[in-house]
């Protein structure tokens, strides 16, 4: 499954850069986030719970990011275990500047779901990714903006 998105966050091209980085920032941000940490430079462990119709998966997400060319872009790989199922992706992250206060984030996802549930729940998991997708990039524009409203008060 693919998904491609952007949005614009209301805050200049380092901000978001920096939102983006901001271990704290982005549990917040993604839905269903219980825990996020770095483990290591570019490495990162979360506990997710994701809700895919009637059901929630919990699951363990690992993630690498990879070729960071701050401020402008970076990749993350991941990768997704849970007690029946596993998968696994990337996301090729892009920022650019629109305007002098505010940034464009183009987001290229791939993801690929193993085993059953990757074949007979392809409809709701994509449901589910497209709803987390836009609660995350909503989440992450009012954080990025909460921020920079401090920093300017500061």
């Amino acid at each position: 499954m693919r998904l491609s998105e952007s949005h614009t966050l209301p805050v200049p091209l380092d901000e978001a850069w920096t939102a983006l980085n901001d271990v704290a920032l982005l549990r917040r941000a993604l839905p269903g986030c219980e825990s996020l940490m770095e483990i290591a430079p570019d490495e990162f462990v979360a506990e997710m719970a994701v809700a895919m119709g009637l059901t929630t998966s919990h699951l363990t997400v690992y993630v690498h990011r990879r070729d960071a060319q701050a401020p402008r872009r970076c990749t993350l790989h991941f990768e997704a275990r849970t007690e029946r199922t596993g998968g696994s992706g990337s996301a090729v992250l892009q920022l650019v500047p629109a305007g002098s206060a505010a940034s464009t984030l183009h987001a290229d996802i791939s993801i690929a779901i193993e085993g059953v549930i990757g074949v007979l729940g392809s409809p709701l998991i994509e449901l589910a990714a497209h709803e987390m997708a836009r609660q995350f990039f909503q989440g992450l524009r009012a954080l990025a903006a909460a921020r920079h409203a401090r920093a300017r008060i500061t």
